[in-house]
């Protein structure tokens, strides 16, 4: 049992360095760690925690879906998210995703204050969420960025690589803190 959350702990590392070099999280790690979750749950437990890993894997992709399609969230992330899904339990893999909100806010909060963007970004926002409310019609997340933040130069600008989240959840959670 030890060995899989190495494994987990490895995939969601390495996924977090090259999201934060790279900007990208590599389907192929995913794929590894799919296959080794989906592995070790039919090693440990048959069928039935085949079945339970499968389900835990789509839990995330199900709840993040709207987040993804408004642009709020990469697939990347949904991805990663669903391949720690196959070796938790789905209770685990839902509080982890509860834990990396979290985390992600705070990160959130520090970087609009380092980049001093902060009022900017609440009020525009709140002009998303009127903008929703009042059209009735999900939109991209950032479809008008460009013309709330004209003199917005650098592209990662108020984004944040979700997979250090997720990560630093799974850590806490597993790690006993939560």
């Amino acid at each position: 049992m030890m060995c899989i959350i190495i494994i987990l702990f490895v995939m969601l590392t390495i996924a977090a360095v090259t999201d934060l070099l790279f900007d990208k999280v590599y389907n192929e790690w995913v794929l590894i760690g799919v296959t080794c979750g989906l592995a070790g749950a039919l090693c440990n437990n048959g069928a039935e925690g085949l079945l339970w890993a499968l389900i835990s894997m789509t839990a995330p992709v199900i709840l993040l879906y709207p987040l993804f399609v408004i642009g709020g969230l990469g697939a990347g992330d949904i991805k990663l998210l669903a391949a720690a899904g196959c070796f938790l339990p789905v209770k685990e893999t839902i509080t982890c995703l509860g834990i990396a909100f979290l985390i992600g806010a705070v990160l959130s909060l520090l970087k609009m204050a380092a980049e001093g963007n902060f009022l900017q970004r609440i009020q525009y926002l709140l002009s998303y969420i009127l903008d929703v409310f009042k059209s009735g019609e999900w939109k991209l997340y950032e479809q008008d960025m460009q013309a709330a933040f004209p003199d917005r130069r650098r592209r990662n600008e108020g984004k944040i690589h979700f997979s250090l989240p997720i990560l630093l959840s799974v850590a806490i959670y597993k790690g006993g803190v939560f």
